[in-house]
């Protein structure tokens, strides 16, 4: 990966439907050259995917909750927790932690009742010993992805050329 594909990602990373020709015109490369690099980023897994944003409120899903999880199953227990853990559709993300606790879960769900009861089926598992659970009362900042050096002038130039063909 060069420094132009790094201003390929930086420049899609929040509009991934964003044209290749304006990304080219900005990069000084054609609409298939651009096409071709980020093709050639997904078969190499650096791009793993493309997400919609959705605003939760519009889907019911009106309550964010962080869920820190002590677990001292081993084993066989860990993997069934895990495996649940990455099949239920309300826990966003997963994190392994180090520290005091095991995991640092991210939920999302319509109501206290709906979080009620997924922790009590996380409690339910062998070897969780405790969960400590913080809701959100607003949402600051959320990000889609890992921060990338951004050469701020290209790009927000970018995104202003992308607004305006987005008005026009």
């Amino acid at each position: 990966m060069d420094s132009t594909d790094l201003k390929i990602l930086a420049l899609i990373q929040n509009d991934a439907r964003v044209a290749h020709a304006t990304v080219g015109e900005r990069l000084g490369l054609t609409a298939p050259a651009v096409h071709a690099r980020i093709k050639r980023l997904e078969r190499e897994g650096i791009i793993r995917g493309y997400l919609t944003s959705i605003d939760p409120e519009a889907v019911n899903q009106n309550l964010l909750a962080f869920v820190r999880v002590t677990n001292n199953a081993t084993g066989g227990a860990e993997e069934k927790f895990e495996a649940f853990i990455r099949e239920e559709s309300n826990i966003l993300e997963c994190h392994d932690i180090s520290g005091e606790d095991s995991y640092l879960l991210k939920i999302r769900v319509d109501s206290p009742s709906s979080l009620r009861q997924l922790l009590a089926r996380i409690r339910d598992f062998p070897g969780v010993e405790r969960t400590v659970t913080s809701i959100s009362l607003c949402t600051i900042k959320e990000s889609g992805g890992p921060p990338l050096a951004r050469e701020s002038s290209a790009v927000e130039e970018t995104e202003t050329m992308i607004d305006r063909s987005e008005r026009a």
